[in-house]
């Protein structure tokens, strides 16, 4: 049972991503939207509330959006109770400008779906009760990604490099972030002899044996 409606959600959300942003259509979203759907964008303003509103709203917000070819889907569910589901909808969006340009966004859209009091002939069980748009125009890598957590943490610890010179502060973070002495060699552009010893002196000021010890002795003292 759970699997036909796990499975019915991720094709209702698979038409959805595909009806809207690869053919431009609304018809088959407007035909799911609950009486008291609540649609929430990316942007400051960009909510409505009610099937109406919601029509209303994407039809003008979104009436010169371009077709995009959709790669790399996925389509992540999970039961929210008896009457309730959601689904992650992640995805790459190909976009071909009227310019001849083209550009590549990542779409992420979260659907949650109620089960249908009043069956309609013609339609699934489910109807869409809230839906979030989200669309970054630029990929994070996942080197990226952790560059971006160490230094939100960095923030919340500004004392954490304290004693380290610009280029060791560099050093250490890039130990941390697991990148490989020659890629480190090859980032300073210096031997790969030369970074070892300049890791051996910092092993030695704070007195520990290798990599592993010093990315544990960082992550304890920017936990504590």
């Amino acid at each position: 049972m759970r699997g036909t409606a796990e499975n019915l959600i991720k094709i209702i959300s698979r038409k959805i991503v595909h009806s809207y942003f690869g053919e431009n259509k609304l018809d088959y979203l407007f035909s799911m939207l609950a009486a008291d759907v609540f649609y929430l964008g990316a942007g400051k303003n960009m909510q409505a509330e009610g099937r109406k509103k919601v029509e209303f709203f994407l039809t003008k917000a979104y009436d010169n959006l371009l077709p995009c070819t959709i790669e790399q889907e996925k389509y992540l569910t999970k039961r929210l109770g008896w009457d309730h589901w959601m689904c992650e909808a992640i995805c790459d969006l190909h976009v071909a400008n009227k310019d001849g340009s083209s550009s590549e966004d990542c779409l992420h859209e979260t659907f949650i779906f109620r089960r249908r009091k009043d069956k309609k002939p013609g339609l699934p069980d489910w109807e869409l009760v809230h839906f979030n748009t989200s669309i970054a125009t630029a990929k994070i890598s996942p080197e990226e990604m952790l560059e971006i957590q160490l230094s939100n943490k960095s923030h919340r610890n500004p004392h954490l490099y304290d004693g380290l010179t610009d280029r060791e502060k560099k050093l250490v973070k890039m130990i941390r972030s697991g990148t490989q002495i020659r890629d480190i060699a090859a980032s300073f552009g210096l031997a790969e002899i030369t970074i070892k010893k300049a890791l051996a002196k910092i092993y030695h000021r704070y007195n520990v044996k290798n990599r592993s010890r010093l990315c544990a002795y960082f992550d304890d003292l920017e936990n504590s």
